[in-house]
């Protein structure tokens, strides 16, 4: 009996229609759980099997995730069109190098191979989430087939992590947030380069006691996630983050307001970006001077912290080489968004920016480590008030502005 997972609030696959392939990967077992978010998003789901996945996961429990029965065989009902007519994309995760090959050299021997090339003729969306050993992703063989399916413009290739001499199944959110961009944009940023920051920093008083601030890091993420996911290739400059950073994005981690404003320099000036995304919340005040040791509570029973300003991060964007569109976050506390705007702007000058992101943090469980964000997206001469919003929704946004301007 199946027991479907409820909608969740946030369902930007709500109605949309997804065809998914299961293949003879051991990693088979992590789709349950992929194509049970997908449903808590919204989507209506169909599986398609091939033979040889049977003897790792059974029909049985696909029927229990998805509601229905998995496709497996050839009927004479011509269930390859039926099913190309139904779907909006086909997901084949995880894919083997064998039914990667079939579908690249059209040997339509079975059920989801030929409903695949048959989705590539409809000029529906085909994704494929490779999983295998290194040494045979590594090979020619694997190599001429990938790159001949991802010719296509209606292919997507979700690229596997690299882990342990293994090709393996990603992290399940980054896997979702890819589909859901895939069904919802495409990959609409190829080519396109974005610096983004995200999370809090460290100020260090001495080896024990530190000065930051409340942020997650959450922003940030959603915003990378959203564009490698559309296809740009990121670059993430981070500090202590509490959630993941995807997989998916090269990664520099800094602790301190110094080290993000150094790397910052580092990649503007080595790399001509088309965005570039200030989401970071970098500590404004360190330490006039760090003790090396601990401070001694026996021996102050008062202290006084002497502070000085940290480097703004923006300004150490290369002059030479800045982004074709650069956006700050502004987080204030203020009673309205009017007044919310009007401090937005003033920075817009302050930084030279192209656009500002203006959040108020004065409001309960909104915010920093929050999954809501009071924001207005400020220009120079216009601006948008969303009120109280899910991030991911902003990240969309943000990413869409982003495709729009550069």
């Amino acid at each position: 009996m199946a027991e479907l997972p409820l909608i969740e609030e946030y369902s930007p696959l709500r109605n949309r229609r997804i065809l998914f392939g299961l293949t003879a990967s051991s990693s088979i077992y992590r789709s349950i759980d992929l194509i049970r978010k997908l449903i808590r998003l919204g989507a209506e789901i169909k599986v398609v099997m091939t033979r040889e996945s049977l003897s790792l996961i059974t029909p049985d429990l696909v029927e229990w995730a998805i509601g229905s029965k998995p496709l497996i065989e050839f009927t004479g009902r011509a269930e390859h069109i039926e099913l190309a007519n139904w779907a909006e994309a086909f997901i084949i995760a995880p894919a083997t190098l064998n039914t990667i090959s079939r579908i690249a050299y059209g040997i339509a021997d079975q059920l989801l191979h030929l409903t695949a090339i048959t989705m590539m003729g409809a000029g529906k969306k085909l994704a494929i989430l490779p999983t295998m050993n290194m040494k045979l992703y590594n090979s020619p063989q694997y190599r001429e087939a990938i790159n001949k399916l991802a010719s296509y413009n209606n292919v997507s290739i979700i690229n596997p992590l690299i882990e342990e001499g293994k090709a393996k199944f990603p992290p399940i959110n980054d896997v979702v947030h890819c589909i859901d961009a895939l069904v919802n944009r495409g990959r609409d940023l190829e080519g396109k380069y974005m610096l983004i920051t995200a999370g809090p920093t460290i100020e260090y008083i001495d080896p024990v006691r530190i000065i930051t601030n409340n942020s997650s890091g959450l922003m940030g993420v959603l915003l990378a996630r959203e564009a490698v996911c559309r296809g740009a290739v990121v670059d993430l400059v981070h500090g202590p983050l509490r959630v993941e950073p995807p997989y998916n994005v090269n990664k520099y981690p800094v602790t301190t307001t110094a080290q993000m404003a150094k790397t910052i320099s580092k990649l503007t000036n080595e790399k001509q970006y088309d965005a570039a995304i200030f989401a970071a919340a970098p500590s404004d005040y360190t330490v006039l001077s760090r003790s090396h040791k601990k401070i001694s509570t026996h021996e102050h029973v008062s202290l006084v912290v002497r502070l000085k300003q940290t480097p703004k991060t923006i300004k150490y964007v290369s002059r030479s080489k800045k982004p074709k569109l650069l956006i700050i976050f502004s987080a204030e506390t203020v009673d309205n968004h009017l007044e919310l705007v009007e401090k937005a702007r003033n920075k817009l000058l302050e930084y030279n920016a192209d656009l500002a992101i203006a959040n108020n943090v004065s409001i309960s469980g909104v915010g920093f480590s929050s999954n809501y964000i009071d924001a207005c997206i400020v220009s120079s001469d216009s601006h948008e008030c969303m009120g109280v919003i899910r991030k991911e929704v902003l990240a969309r946004k943000i990413i869409d502005i982003v495709k729009q301007n550069i």
